[in-house]
């Protein structure tokens, strides 16, 4: 497995370089609805969230830059970042 590349999508932000693909995945039982995430992605651009029947969905995958903003503004910590991938053929594990 040495010398093995991966190809990525790379966003740039805030000085620095986001690899794309992460996507937001919110837990719809700690998510307060509160839009403390959603707030905080349309003030930072992606504009990524919206607040549907009371908790944070993912609205526009295709502008999320994985930066992780969203998860960090989320007082009860319902979001964590999943890599976008087909289930019938998972990544390696590292």
């Amino acid at each position: 497995m040495a010398n093995k590349k991966i190809e990525v999508e790379v966003a740039e932000a805030f000085g620095r370089e986001f690899v794309k693909g992460n996507l937001p995945e919110i837990n719809p039982i700690r998510c307060l609805g509160c839009s403390n995430c959603v707030a905080l992605c349309k003030k930072l651009g992606p504009n990524v969230l919206e607040i549907v029947d009371g908790i944070a969905k993912v609205v526009r995958p295709e502008n999320c830059i994985g930066d992780g903003a969203c998860m960090n503004a989320c007082p009860t910590k319902a979001i964590f970042l999943m890599s976008r991938h087909d289930p019938k053929n998972p990544p390696e594990s590292v």
